[in-house]
């Protein structure tokens, strides 16, 4: 089996099948416990985010038991042993299922519309390369964690930003992945390695139970996808690739809690449901379509239509035309122009046999004998609510609620919160936990293993998840209002929340004449200092205005001193100490 070659400075890591992790075969299996959380306080909020909350949701400690049962494993492609156990897995009786199941997926709106949101939500929700710092603490980016060497930290990101699909991104990957295990309960990482010189680069991609095949030749391939084109497969046959012995494959399934090795779905208990519903859908489309609808016309010989010559008259034209034709010949003509008449309005709704009534002539006494037999078959009441009763329960049974999938309609406005948090908490988080979990046993440590590092320090690696984009406000706008006025946000972040630019920010003037209008609830000296420090200009033009007016103009200086502008103050000089008297010279004094 091909796994992850040491990587190299000067290149990215590639497949080999040199170096084999001790942890290529182990398989991963969670505990199944239930997912506890507080719910908050019930707020009014529609159906407008896929998670509306007090608190944005955030993953779980990494400890936390999970409620679904994941397990994952690498193929060993180049094992017969391995191509054995694989060609029986699929052709025995207990992966039957998994075809019907993807069959009722396309047969039944409601199913398919029900997986498809799930697959969409998981799609937003970012996966990243985390430490295990503190198992009761969720999993920390691996460059900010405190005990991990960089070094691994940076093989790990390197190795989850090379997990990357053809098919729309990491996103991509995790929409397939979502949805293969909701429908089927299972599917294969697939890597399909880049061709030199083709220029398609390499993938990895999350395949069906379907897509991935063996020949007879013992080895594996993937059918390809309907965009991809002919000499896709290296000279295989049309849409079909063939995996070298160094691809990588990993199978991964939710375990069945009776035969751990099985795949396991909320689909596979509504098999027989999902059955009897298309039965009834085909018995109300039957009845809808029945040719008996339209019941029997009975028409009694010797009826012709008016712009045809009726048989029992002599008719000879002209040219000659008509002569010869029998009785019988213009009954069969007569049942074709009927026909076509009645026939025409439905291929051709502009056609006037639509709203021309059609003209029949004969004897009058064979006008009373024209009669229509009627065998309607109505439409069974038992029947309607019984096709109603079998969708609840397909609904009931699956992985997500039912109220997400019908609406609102019969739903409390108090509970639509509870809604959206219980598609989060039972449905979204448990299966990121399963993807997380397989992803970090199939792939991540195997690829850390196989370039050079030990199984203890790989251990305290994991795949994990950010779910911060499934997450929107409904009530922005009322929490930006209580931040702004609790002093927590600025006005930006305010005008931000209720979609507002900074232009329409309000300018220095309107601020000055706002705190005019409320400024009884501050002196009037704080006021006015207040006003200064926000609109110097206005101050100062009301200042010039004031002096202009007043009888007794302030003086500048006066001025400057009530401004507290006085600037700086002139140095002061020194005081001149007086001059010492000049003491006589000596000679002088005893003179």
């Amino acid at each position: 089996m091909a796994v992850f070659k040491k990587e190299e400075p000067a290149q990215e890591p590639v497949v080999s099948a040199t170096k084999k992790p001790r942890s290529s075969r182990r398989t991963r299996t969670t505990r199944s416990p239930q997912v506890v959380a507080s719910t908050p306080t019930p707020q009014p909020s529609g159906l407008l985010s896929v998670f509306s909350s007090t608190s944005s949701p955030a993953p779980l400690a990494y400890n936390v038991p999970r409620s679904l049962t994941a397990a994952a494993v690498q193929v060993k492609v180049n094992d017969k042993g391995e191509f054995e156990q694989f060609k029986n897995r699929r052709s025995a009786s207990s992966s039957a299922w998994q075809a019907e199941a993807w069959e009722y997926y396309d047969a039944i709106g409601e199913i398919k519309y029900a997986f498809n949101l799930v697959a969409s939500v998981v799609s937003r929700i970012r996966i990243y390369a985390a430490a295990i710092d503190d198992p009761s603490q969720a999993p920390v980016s691996v460059h900010e964690s405190r005990v991990l060497d960089q070094r691994l930290a940076s093989a790990a990101e390197r190795a989850l930003d090379r997990l990357n699909s053809a098919y729309g991104g990491q996103a991509g990957l995790l929409k397939d992945a979502a949805l293969n295990l909701s429908v089927a309960g299972e599917c294969y990482l697939v890597q399909m390695p880049a061709r030199p010189g083709s220029g398609i680069p390499e993938s990895w991609d999350i395949r069906s139970v379907d897509e991935v095949v063996t020949d007879a030749r013992g080895g594996f391939n993937v059918i390809g996808r309907r965009e991809q084109g002919a000499g896709q497969g290296g000279g295989a046959s049309f849409g079909v690739s063939k995996l070298t012995k160094n691809a990588f494959v990993g199978r991964i399934w939710r375990s069945h809690p009776r035969y751990s090795d099985e795949a396991d779905s909320s689909l596979r208990g509504l098999l027989d449901m999902c059955a009897e519903l298309l039965l009834l859908n085909r018995t109300f489309r039957a009845t809808a379509r029945s040719r008996l609808n339209a019941g029997a016309l009975y028409l009694p010989d010797g009826l012709s239509v008016a712009a045809q010559a009726d048989p029992n008259y002599p008719y000879d034209s002209e040219d000659g035309m008509g002569a010869g034709f029998t009785a019988e010949e213009a009954e069969d003509e007569f049942e074709e122009q009927l026909i076509d008449a009645m026939t025409t309005p439905i291929r051709d709704e502009e056609s006037a046999s639509a709203v021309v009534p059609l003209i029949i002539r004969g004897p009058a006494e064979l006008g009373d004998k024209i009669k229509q037999f009627k065998f309607e078959r109505s439409f069974d009441p038992a029947l309607a609510e019984r096709s109603d009763r079998v969708l609840e329960r397909i609904l009931q049974g699956l992985d997500v609620p039912k109220d997400i999938v019908t609406g609102l309609a019969n739903v409390k406005y108090s509970n639509a919160m509870q809604i959206d948090e219980s598609l989060y908490k039972a449905h979204i988080e448990p299966l990121m936990l399963l993807i997380s979990d397989a992803l970090t046993v199939v792939y991540l440590r195997p690829y850390l293993m196989a370039n050079g590092f030990t199984e203890s320090e790989v251990n305290r690696i994991v795949v994990w998840y950010d779910p911060s984009a499934v997450s929107t406000r409904n009530d922005r706008a009322a929490d930006a209002d209580a931040g702004f006025d609790r002093m927590a946000i600025s006005g930006d972040t305010w005008r931000r929340a209720h979609g507002f630019s900074d232009q329409d920010a309000p300018t220095p003037t309107e601020v000055a004449l706002r705190l005019l209008q409320e400024r009884g609830a501050i002196t009037p000296e704080l006021t006015e200092a207040m006003l200064k420090a926000v609109a110097p200009d206005v101050m100062q033009a009301v200042q010039q205005v004031s002096q202009e007016n007043s009888v007794a103009p302030m003086t500048p200086e006066l001025q400057n001193l009530l401004d507290g502008a006085l600037g700086e103050a002139p140095a002061e000089t020194p005081a001149e100490t007086p001059a010492e008297e000049a003491t006589p010279p000596v000679e002088e004094a005893q003179q």
